[in-house]
C-alpha cells in the first residue's frame, strides 16, 4: 500500500519533548555545575506544564475562536524555540562524548563561550512563555488535566457537525485531493492524519468522509474506532458492522475475515480507523488482509496521535 502523510503541528509533543530535555542528562550536568540557575529551570519546568495543561482546553476551542488559534501559534514558536536550544545543547555534548570527551567538561568549555547566549535565550523564553500564560484568563482557557490514554473517549462515529470545523478548509482541501486522486501504482492508498489529542483529526476525518463527492467515488464506506486498547477482531468487526449496516454476531477472527472480504471484493471503498494507537506490526498487518480484495483506488484513512503509527503504515505494500 503506497502512504501518502498529512502532519499537523505536533505542540502537545512538542512540550513533552521540551519537559524530557530538561530532565535530560545534559541539563542536570547544567544544574549542577551552576552554569544555569537551578529556579529559571523550574519556572521554565512549570510554565510548561501550566501551558500544557491550557493547551488541552485551547485545542478543543482552537476551531470557533480565530484569538485562540493565533495564540497557539505563538505558542509554537516559543517552544519550537526552547526544543531547538535544548537540541543544541544535548547534540554538541553527544557529539564530544563521541570523541571521548565527557560531558562535563565539553559542556564546561562550551558554556565558557556561548554561555551568556543561551542564558540570555532562556530567560527570553521563560518570560515569553509566562507572557503568554498569561493570556489563558482572557480567553477563557481552563487548566484540564492531562490524559495521556483514550480510554475516557467516547468511540467515534462517521457523524459530522459542520459548526465545529474552523479555519481548517485547507487541510480539509488537502486531505480531499488524496482520497479522490487515483493512483496508479496501487490499490490502496494509506493516508494518516497525526497530531495529539483534540486537535481536529477526528472533526476533518468525519468531514471529508461525508462530502458529496467521496460518496460518488467510493462504493462502499466504513468507518471503525480503534482507540488506545487496540483489539484487531473488534476493529476488524466494527468495520464489517459499519459496511453492511448491521450487527455482527460472528465470533470466529477466520469467518470474520471471510465475510468482510466477500463484502469488499471488487468494490472501491474508503475506509476510517480512528483514534489508532497500536505499534503492533503484526497486528496491523492482519487487520489488513481482508482489505486487500477491492477495486483499484481504495483508501484507508488513518488518524493517529503517534508517528511511530503513521511509520508503521507506511510498511505495508499492497
Amino acid at each position: 500500500m503506497a502512504v501518502a502523510a498529512v502532519g499537523e503541528a505536533f505542540l502537545s509533543a512538542f512540550i513533552e519533548v521540551v519537559l524530557d530535555r530538561l530532565a535530560s542528562p545534559e541539563v542536570v550536568v547544567l544544574i549542577r555545575g551552576k552554569k544555569v540557575d537551578v529556579n529559571l529551570v523550574q519556572r521554565l519546568k512549570n510554565t510548561l506544564y501550566a501551558v500544557e495543561a491550557v493547551f488541552n482546553d485551547a485545542e478543543q476551542k482552537q476551531f470557533k475562536n480565530p484569538a485562540i488559534n493565533r495564540w497557539i501559534d505563538d505558542l509554537k514558536g516559543v517552544v519550537y524555540v526552547a526544543d531547538d536550544l535544548l537540541d543544541n545543547i544535548s547534540t554538541k555534548a553527544a557529539t564530544q562524548k563521541n570523541k571521548q570527551v565527557s560531558t562535563a567538561n565539553y559542556l564546561s568549555r562550551f558554556f565558557n563561550f556561548e554561555e551568556r547566549d543561551m542564558l540570555c535565550k532562556l530567560e527570553n523564553i521563560v518570560a515569553k512563555l509566562e507572557s503568554i500564560l498569561k493570556f489563558k484568563d482572557i480567553l477563557g482557557l481552563q487548566h484540564i488535566a492531562i490524559e495521556h490514554h483514550s480510554s475516557w473517549r467516547t468511540s467515534s462515529t462517521s457523524l459530522d457537525d459542520p459548526s465545529n470545523i474552523f479555519g481548517r478548509d485547507a487541510d480539509k482541501k488537502a486531505i480531499l485531493k488524496l482520497l479522490l486522486d487515483d493512483d496508479d501504482c496501487c490499490k490502496t492508498c494509506v493516508i494518516p492524519i497525526v497530531g495529539m489529542g483534540g486537535v481536529g483529526k477526528t472533526i476533518l476525518a468525519q468531514s471529508v468522509y461525508n462530502h458529496d463527492s467521496i460518496k460518488q467515488k467510493f462504493d462502499v464506506q466504513a468507518w471503525a474506532c480503534a482507540s488506545d486498547h487496540f483489539d484487531e477482531f473488534n476493529v476488524t468487526k466494527a468495520i464489517l458492522e459499519s459496511v453492511t449496516g448491521n450487527a455482527c454476531s460472528i465470533n470466529s477472527n477466520e469467518l470474520l475475515h471471510r465475510d468482510l472480504k466477500e463484502k469488499l471484493t471488487g468494490k472501491k471503498f474508503l475506509i476510517v480507523l480512528d483514534d489508532v494507537w497500536t505499534e503492533d506490526y503484526d497486528s496491523w498487518n492482519s487487520l489488513l488482509r481482508p482489505l486487500q480484495y477491492g477495486a483499484k483506488g481504495n483508501k484507508i484513512l488513518v488518524t493517529t496521535r503517534i508517528e511511530k503509527v503513521a511509520s508503521m503504515v507506511q510498511t505495508f505494500q499492497g
